[in-house]
């Protein structure tokens, strides 16, 4: 008697095999070719671009940039509010001679110390201010080269 292959005879495997790996993970079947193969779009991702590839020295200049930026804009009023001070100093110096009779022809001052040309004659000016913010000054002439 012969048997037709496409007619199973006996029993089902009498022993259950385990299967090694994650037991919650997907069973492709007992093929050799990897789960990734089966779907193709699953492991397929792209290149990383070139702002990913380069995230952090972005982010590095971009935060240079912008501290030197910082700085500037810092050096900047810094310098506004010192031309004012020094302008200000100016004409209270120029005010203060000039309430003494005096004609001035030019006064500039440079952090607290002036320099004047009263009447053709070249003073220097010691600017103080008390905690008020009221101004005292000191007129010597000239001696220096």
């Amino acid at each position: 008697m012969s048997t037709d292959d496409s007619h199973l005879t006996g029993a089902g495997p009498a022993a259950t095999r385990t299967v090694p790996g994650d037991p919650g993970a997907p069973y492709f079947g007992g093929s050799s070719t990897p789960a990734g193969d089966q779907f193709p779009d699953a492991d397929n991702e792209s290149e990383p671009g070139w702002f990913e590839r380069n995230a952090t020295l972005v982010i590095s200049v971009s935060v240079a940039i912008i501290a030197v930026a910082a700085a500037l804009v810092t050096l900047f009023f810094y310098r506004e509010s010192a031309d004012e001070q020094n302008s200000d100093t100016e004409d209270a110096v120029t005010d203060f001679i000039e309430e003494q009779g005096q004609e001035v022809q030019s006064v500039q001052c440079d952090e607290g110390s002036c320099s004047a040309i009263v009447e053709g004659a070249a003073y220097s000016v010691l600017v103080h201010e008390d905690e008020d913010g009221d101004q005292t000054f000191g007129i010597a002439s000239y001696s220096g080269n």
